[in-house]
């Protein structure tokens, strides 16, 4: 009975790191200031012009969910399940140094890997049996030297989206589900303008803010195996009506620090704020005699990550990193295809000098996701209930990256 919603995906592509991939620390860290590899391209195209030679970014950060939820249904009985899903997220940057102070930049991203999967035995499958939504991101950046101590960079986000959609439509006590289905792609373009200022070599301030996005997606819903009843009560205009659904990235400000002691080691703390409240994901299931498509409110969010890293030799440096993120929606406002709680996770990782064009990264994060409380009415069925008793995830992530 426990819907699978992929929490954590939710928390890290509509939260802080929209941009952040498999080189940054663990735990989410080290987002704005480091400025150190071509991925800075994503996470502050300003800090690109820190970079002196062309360089590659290659990684996948992978995801693996695990929860269990107690549900009831009109303050009947409770029953038990737990799910896990895993989630994949490749991604690619190129950065490449016209001159003392021009730099050329590109990554090649996958921002989002959200969906759900209630599965067809729970009360839930009514609001939705499954739905799932992707993008891909292409997005050239450029970071400019203003001088010795102030650089600016501007990106430019291509992105396309494909949202499907499916739920379960009541066709009566006794009778079997009938299906709707949704499914449309949409083209939508952002932007982000970053600031980078560099006290010392070793102490610099960055800036990052990241505009919002906007997909909207219109089609004729599919509606199959209904009874008579049904197919009369629905059959005005049902069937050959769009509708509209959206999602929408928020704009979001992320503002860090990075600092190197004079042993080597390093530390770095980044603030993100999220205009969650204007985020946008609609819903929509059958009632009597109509389609009803649903909006929630949502709220700001708050995150915090923090990073350090130190060397062990020439070849190992060892990271650690921490990080916060605020829930981003009241338990009164949460619907079972979106069960975004609170986010804290803490994490390991280690980088490798392969060799002196050559290196390798390997992170491993634990995230806490909250209980996840959500009571939401389902159209002719009754009040749906269900809180996590367990909701965590790991994300490992492995990265390449190769200087020219």
């Amino acid at each position: 009975m426990n819907p699978k919603t992929h929490s954590l995906a939710a928390a890290l592509i509509a939260g802080l790191p929209l941009a952040a991939g498999a080189t940054t620390g663990p735990a989410i860290s080290g987002l704005v200031a480091t400025a150190d590899d071509a991925e800075t391209a994503a996470k502050n195209p300003a800090g690109l012009t820190r970079l002196d030679r062309a360089e590659w970014v290659g990684g996948v950060r992978v995801f693996y969910a695990d929860s269990e939820s107690d549900t009831t249904l009109d303050g009947g009985p409770s029953l038990s399940d737990d799910s896990s899903t895993t989630l994949f997220i490749p991604a690619v940057y190129y950065a490449r140094p016209l001159n003392e102070d021009i730099t050329l930049g590109i990554s090649l991203t996958v921002p989002s890997g959200l969906g759900s999967d209630p599965g067809n035995e729970t009360a839930g499958r009514y609001l939705l049996d499954k739905w799932s939504l992707g993008y891909v991101s292409l997005a050239p950046a450029v970071g400019y030297r203003v001088n010795e101590k102030f650089s600016v960079g501007a990106t430019v986000n291509f992105n396309y989206a494909v949202y499907d959609y499916e739920t379960a439509v009541f066709n009566g006590i006794g009778e079997p589900d009938g299906t709707m289905k949704l499914s449309a792609s949409d083209f939508g373009i952002g932007f982000q303008l970053g600031l980078l200022y560099e006290f010392t070599p070793t102490t610099r301030i960055g800036l990052n803010y990241r505009s919002s996005s906007t997909s909207d997606f219109s089609d004729t819903p599919e509606l199959s195996g209904l009874t008579p009843e049904r197919e009369a009560g629905l059959e005005d205009g049902i069937r050959s009506k769009k509708f509209k659904l959206e999602s929408k990235f928020p704009q979001a400000l992320v503002a860090g620090v990075y600092h190197q002691f004079p042993d080597g080691k390093s530390a770095t703390v980044d603030v993100a704020w999220i205009d969650f409240s204007q985020y946008g994901l609609t819903s929509a299931a059958v009632g009597d005699t109509s389609i009803e498509v649903q909006d929630k409110k949502y709220d700001d969010i708050w995150a915090v990550s923090a990073g350090f890293n130190w060397p062990l030799d020439e070849q190992w440096t060892m990271r650690v990193g921490a990080a916060y993120a605020s829930a981003g929606i009241d338990d009164q406002n949460r619907s079972f295809a979106f069960r975004l709680d609170r986010v804290v996770g803490a994490g390991v990782g280690a980088q490798y000098q392969w060799d002196k064009d050559r290196l390798l990264g390997v992170n491993l994060t634990y995230y806490d996701l909250g209980d996840g409380r959500v009571d939401e009415e389902i159209p002719l069925v009754g009040t749906l209930s269900s809180e996590y008793s367990s909701n965590y995830a790991l994300g490992l992530d492995f990265s390449i990256r190769w200087l020219r």
